[in-house]
This record gives structure tokens, sequence and C-alpha cells, in this order.
């Protein structure tokens, strides 16, 4: 009926608002159900099963986890690993990493109930070393590890082992603020140093226990505490104390603390001699106990009702039987103990092993990673060794062939200023020759009529220049492109053709002008639209109308043409200067 009602009530209400997350919500409420109402939660696995029979692998494989996971939490004893094993597979081989943790910790539940303790812790740090993989985020199922890790070693009387894996429960459970698992955690710290045979370290933790359970007002945890309390008093005799914390305790009794309770019980009335009240609770252990606590509960009836017949020879034997058991058992914990902590240190060595074996597989990709890095730094540092090589071959070509410009235009003006002194001398001493005996020397005279050639030439040569250069400037395109500069941006544009007349009329203008730009840069075609209406006399405002390009543009195009001729950072204005000197 429970059933069918969670099905009916809840079910419909998770179709209806399935998650878009990668899990079907109906699984989500399982696993959250698992948690506070296993019962329920085990319920609606049931009901889905038949539902998750077809779903997708990864669904599939959470299912089974939660089956696990609540049966689990319900208490009910693992027989097989058969529905585990797969499930560890799957997620070890590639699941959902968020969950290999929890399928971890309960392989380690299922071989804990199985019985086989080494492979239970083994699952139980692999789950702890998947938590820190994953960001260490998950408290509350580190702390859960912690505990099943020392109630192993605690059942195997590896007390400083299990004290240490409750004080690393206590850390967490404070960090994570977890009041409840505070106080279970210091219970069990104090029992460990019981164990330890240092009772002046129980009280001060059951102490501590006591006083959160009393501030969270949870009596039962409080009654739980004053049990505690109770036998720790009993232990240093201090009975009055014992008698009415034990009280309290007494009162309403949990489940499962009661045969806890009903143990130190028993063991308090049979303390101060009350064998009626000891027989009462030893009889109640017989119904509800552990198996030690009916051990010692029949134990305790047996050699009750021998001393009541009154036979000291029946009480001498069975006083005998009981200290050869006693030792028996003595040297049973003994070999126990020892092959404990020859598992134990078996353990630890399988687990050095690994943690080394992992060690050395990430050393070698840190070897393998570090060599590739040297190689790909080495190829670099070649390639850039060469592109440094040849950027800077380019810069000094650009400036020798830059140098070779210039120098050409100072020789040749250097030239011609030469010939113009020579003229005059020679011109001056052809006249002084004339007067004083009327002969020239006809030497000096063809070297002058040479010099007056050459100069001619460069005149004409000078004044076809001119004359082109005055052509250019009255042309109808060059009217055209001035009138253009003016008008608004995007309706100046030079066409193609236009470029094309530009070019032809500005080589006669410019002679060599095109060969020494070409040169100097080797110019793209926006570049050598900017040098040539440069050379024109057209602002850098004028040049972004007729360009159609961004005045903040034309000053880059002007900034890179003169790095790229003489190698060198500079100003726009210097290249202007440049281009105006060829």
């Amino acid at each position: 009926m429970k059933c069918r009602f969670l099905l009916w009530v809840i079910l419909p209400v998770l179709l209806a608002s399935c998650s878009p997350g990668r899990y079907p919500a109906s699984l989500l409420t399982a696993d959250s159900l698992s948690s506070v109402r296993p019962d329920s939660a085990l319920c609606l696995l049931t009901r889905l099963a038949a539902d998750t029979a077809d779903a997708p692998l990864s669904h599939r494989m959470y299912y089974r986890l939660l089956c696990i996971k609540a049966a689990d939490k319900a208490y009910l004893p693992h027989t097989s690993d058969s529905l585990i094993r797969p499930v560890l597979h799957y997620y070890i081989e590639g699941g959902d990493p968020r969950l290999l943790p929890e399928a971890y910790y309960y392989a380690g539940r299922v071989y804990r109930d199985l019985g086989d303790d080494l492979q239970a812790l083994s699952w139980f740090q692999k789950a702890l070393e998947a938590i820190r993989q994953n960001g260490d985020t998950d408290v509350h199922l580190k702390s859960k590890i912690y505990s099943q890790r020392a109630t192993l070693y605690a059942y195997r009387k590896m007390y400083r082992e299990a004290l240490a894996m409750y004080q690393e429960k206590l850390k967490i459970s404070t960090s994570a603020c977890d009041s409840v698992d505070m106080l279970f955690a210091l219970r069990d710290i104090a029992n460990m140093y019981r164990e330890l045979h240092r009772p002046d370290s129980v009280l001060p933790y059951f102490k501590r226990a006591k006083q959160i359970a009393d501030l969270l007002q949870r009596t039962d945890l409080s009654r739980m505490m004053q049990s505690q309390l109770s036998s720790a008093y009993i232990e240093i005799q201090s009975y009055d104390s014992a008698r009415a914390a034990l009280a309290e305790a007494l009162l309403q009794v949990e489940r499962p603390n009661r045969s806890a309770v009903y143990s130190i019980a028993a063991h308090f009335y049979k303390t101060i001699g009350k064998t009626d009240s000891a027989d009462y609770y030893n009889r109640k252990l017989l119904e509800i106990g552990t198996v030690y606590a009916k051990e010692k509960a029949y134990r305790e009836l047996t050699g009750l009702l021998i001393r009541q017949v009154g036979n000291p020879p029946l009480d001498t034997l069975f006083n005998g039987w009981l200290q050869y058991a006693d030792s028996l058992r003595t040297l049973d914990r003994k070999a126990n103990e020892l092959k404990t902590y020859a598992d134990y240190d078996y353990l630890k060595s399988e687990q050095e092993n690994a943690r080394l074996k992992e060690q050395n597989a990430h050393n070698r990709f840190i070897i393998w990673i570090g060599g590739l890095v040297i190689v790909t730094l080495l190829a670099s540092l070649a390639a850039f060794g060469q592109y440094y090589r040849r950027v800077r071959q380019e810069k000094q070509e650009q400036q020798r062939r830059y140098m070779q410009i210039i120098a050409e235009q100072r020789k040749k003006n250097e030239m011609l200023e030469a010939y113009l002194q020579e003229k005059k001398q020679l011109e001056k001493m052809q006249q002084e020759m004339q007067k004083a005996d009327g002969v020239q020397d006809m030497k000096k005279k063809r070297r002058l009529e040479l010099i007056n050639h050459v100069l001619e030439k460069n005149r004409i040569e000078t004044e076809e220049d001119e004359e082109a250069r005055e052509a250019l400037m009255h042309s109808t395109l060059y009217a055209e492109l001035q009138q253009r500069a003016h008008a608004p941006r995007g309706d100046g544009f030079v066409t193609s053709e236009e470029w094309d007349e530009l070019r032809r009329l500005s080589a006669t203008a410019y002679p060599h002008f095109f060969e020494h730009l070409e040169l100097l840069c080797a110019p793209n075609e926006n570049e050598w639209h900017v040098s040539l209406l440069i050379k024109l006399l057209f602002r850098p405002a004028d040049i972004a109308r007729l360009t159609g390009l961004k005045p903040s543009s034309i000053s880059s195009i002007r900034v890179r043409l003169y790095k790229k001729a003489t190698g060198e950072s500079g100003k726009a204005e210097s290249w202007d200067q440049i281009v105006l000197s060829l």
C-alpha cells in the first residue's frame, strides 16, 4: 500500500516535470530518498525497474548504483558482489566521474558485508582518491569513508589506526559544520581512547559530545551519550555519576542503541552487586543484543545460575573454563592482530606500489612533455633565428637601397654643382688668356663645350619635367581630384581608370619616381595610391577622401611605409619627406 501511494503521488509529478539534466528526475528523487527514507527509495526503484530496462546505459548503471545505495541505507546485508562489479567497471572505464567515488564507496560496503575487510579497505581508499580528483568537494561522503575505515580497523583491534581515521572524520565534520557528525566522531574517538587504555581522554570527548546533543535539543542523542558516560564512570568507579547517567539513558532507548545500553546496564548492576537487575538486562540482551552482547550475556547468566545452585566443584570448573576460554580468546586475538597488521602492511604496500606506479607514469609523461617542449622550443628558436636573420637582411637591404637613392641624388646634384663651378673657372681662364694674347686653349675650350652640353641637357630635362608637372597640375583630372578632395566622404573615390591615367601623367612629370618607390618599399595598391597623392601635394585628409580610407588608416600606411623603406620607426611626416624628395 505504501509503495502504491508513493508511485501514484510522486511519480506523476516527476514525469510531468522531468529534469533537463543528465539523469531522469525519478532517479534523482530516488537518490534523495535513499538517505532519509531508504525503504521508500527501494519501493520507488522497484517500480522504476521496467522503465529503466530500455534506458541508456548511463541511466541503467545509475539505477543499479541507487539500488545498492538504498539497500545499504536500509541496513539490508549485501550477499553478493554480482551487482556492484558491472557498476564499478562502468564508472572506472569512463562513466560519470562524479559518481565514481560513490561507486567505490559502496563496493567497500559490499565487500565489508561479505567479510573481505582488506578488499573493503582498498575500495574505500580508492573512493578517497577519486574524491580528491573531483576537487575534494563531497565532504559528506568523505566523512563516511573515514568512519567505515575506522570501524574496520576497530573490529580488527587496530585502535591507533581507527583513532586516526575518527580524528580525520572529526576534522571534516567540523569544517563542514555538521554537528551530528561531530557528535558521533567525538563518541568514537573516546571509545578508541578507552581501548588504548587512556581513561583521562575518554570523559572529555564524551562530555563534548553530550554538550552538542544538548545544544541540538536531541533527546535521543543526549540519552545515547548518557549511556556512554555511564560506562566511563563505571571504569573510574564513580558509581553515583554512573547511576544518574544510566537512569537518564534508560528512560527511552532507541532500537539501534539497545544492545549497547543494556550491556552497560548489566555490567553496572553486576559491579554494584545488584544481580537481579543485571540478570534482567542480560536476559533482554538474549533477545535484541549483538553477537558479542549475547555471548557475554549467556556467560553471565550461566555463571549466575551455577552460583545459585550452590555447587562449589561445578563453580570451580566453570571458572576454570572461563579462564582458559579467555586465554584462548586472547591468543586468537593476538593471532588475528598479527594477521590484521600483516594484511594492513600488505594493503599499504599495494597502495604504495600503486602510488609509485602512478608517480612513474606521471614522471614519464612529464619527461615526454618536457622533451616535446624542449624540441618545440629549439625548433621555434631556430625558426625565429632564421626569421630574425631574414628580417635583418631585408632591413639592411632596404637601408642600402634607400641610401643608394639618396647617394645617387646627392651625386647628381654635386656633379651639376661641380660642373657649374668648373664652367665659371674655365670661362674666366679663357677670358684672361684671350685678353693676354688673343689665343684660347683648345683643350679647355672642348672641356667647356662638354660642360655646357651637359648643363644644357640637364636644363632641358628640368624644363621638360617642369612642363610635365605644370601640365599635370593643370590637367582636367587633377582639377577633378582637387574638387573631389573637398567633397563629402564616399563621393570622391578614384576609379581604376583614373588611377592609370594619373600614373601615366606622373611618370612623365616625375621620372624614376615609381622605380625608386618600388625599390624602396615594394608598395601594395593602397600604399602606392597614398604615396602618389602625397607626391601630388594632396593633404592627408584629402587623400582619405580620394582613397575611401579613414584618416587613421592613411597615417598608419605612411608610418608603415617609412619603416619598410628605412627599417626604422618614424612619424608619418617622415615618409612624406622621402616621397617629396624622390
